[in-house]
């Protein structure tokens, strides 16, 4: 039993220990053995939780519950669910247990993880989420978004033995609307297997849809070289900021392209050539609404160039604010910049022209 505990702190500590997994103090892990569950107590970082942490409780009469009529009122039904919850603890324990307890016990593989990655979530919280992890994860149960507590783990109950009726399996993989995702199997070694094989297809839809608009823009623009650049400083980026000084002017040119991924096509030309006609020139960086920038050159040197130039732009926006905020070139100064004659001559030098 020892043993099996440590595997469950050194796969939650790994995996709480991982941003791409966990945000903040969320996720919860558990075990489970024929009588016994231990589960992540509520507050409790996964990244540093111990062995002697995890919250023990009596199977069985979390399994009774199900037996139980409560409340139709929400507050005073979570309070009778949540007392009988403590009271399904084993002598001696004193910290509260997850509020997803319930749902952790009714997967019958002994090892659960619960995390909300940002790459799954993309999905989760996505239009088209649920029928895209039915193309993706066949073998997986969908929750459409519910309230929290014990409404979710009723659901998940019926859906999960719903699963079991039509397979013959017991799903190792649960996707909450909204939420999260569920990894249950009788090892560590399958959960991590799981565990890289939701996440290397939700992020392989990522990097195609991002490839495949970047190529999009491209044949919009006719310039093939591009990169696409994306951090939090980069998606709430304000493109609308003039010029901090001449350089990005003659590295980036004056203005960003501003689209949407939602738009159609034919919308999307038609902004990219209006862009144009008011410009006199193609965008060096196109900026995607939330989501990130993608820059172009004309070869990978002039790439390289206004990358770190346009990222230089985000970085000194964000450091303005340490002096009082953003005070960029006055309009009047772009437009005589844009047309005079010395910084024409430098960019067509340099290959920026």
């Amino acid at each position: 039993m020892e043993k099996q505990l440590i595997l469950l702190q050194e796969m939650s500590n790994r995996y709480g220990g991982d941003s791409s997994y966990v945000l903040a103090g969320g996720g919860n892990t558990s075990y489970k053995t024929t009588d016994t569950l231990y589960v992540k107590g509520s507050g409790t970082s996964l990244a540093t939780i111990r062995a002697e942490d995890f919250v023990r409780l009596e199977r069985k009469k979390l399994d009774a519950m199900w037996e139980k009529t409560y409340s139709a009122d929400e507050k005073t039904r979570e309070s009778e669910v949540l007392a009988d919850m403590m009271a399904a603890r084993l002598e001696g324990e004193t910290r509260r247990p997850s509020v997803e307890t319930l749902l952790h016990n009714l997967f019958p593989q002994r090892f659960v993880l619960h995390v909300h990655p940002a790459a799954v979530n993309g999905m989760t919280c996505g239009r088209e989420g649920k029928a895209l992890s039915a193309r993706l994860f066949p073998e997986s149960v969908w929750v459409d978004a519910c309230k929290p507590g014990y409404i979710l783990a009723e659901i998940c109950r019926g859906q999960l033995a719903e699963y079991k009726t039509r397979t013959g399996k017991d799903a190792g993989l649960l996707f909450l609307q909204n939420h999260g995702v569920f990894f249950a199997a009788d090892s560590v070694e399958e959960i991590d297997r799981l565990a890289a094989f939701v996440m290397d297809g939700v992020n392989g839809v990522i990097r195609e849809g991002k490839e495949r608009f970047g190529a999009l823009l491209s044949d919009c623009l006719g310039t093939p070289c591009r990169e696409f650049l994306n951090s939090p400083e980069i998606a709430s980026f304000d493109p609308t900021l003039r010029s901090p000084t001449p350089d990005h002017i003659v590295y980036c040119k004056a203005n960003y392209a501003v689209v949407d991924t939602a738009v159609p096509e034919e919308q999307l030309r038609l902004t990219l050539a209006a862009f144009e006609r008011e410009n006199g020139y193609k965008p060096r960086v196109v900026i995607v609404k939330g989501q990130g920038a993608y820059v172009f050159g004309t070869d990978e040197k002039q790439l390289d160039t206004v990358k770190k130039v346009f990222l230089d732009h985000v970085r000194v926006a964000a450091n303005a604010a340490f002096f009082g905020g953003y005070l960029p070139l006055s309009e009047e100064l772009v437009d005589f910049i844009v047309n005079w004659e010395v910084e024409s001559y430098r960019a067509k030098v340099s290959g920026n022209g």
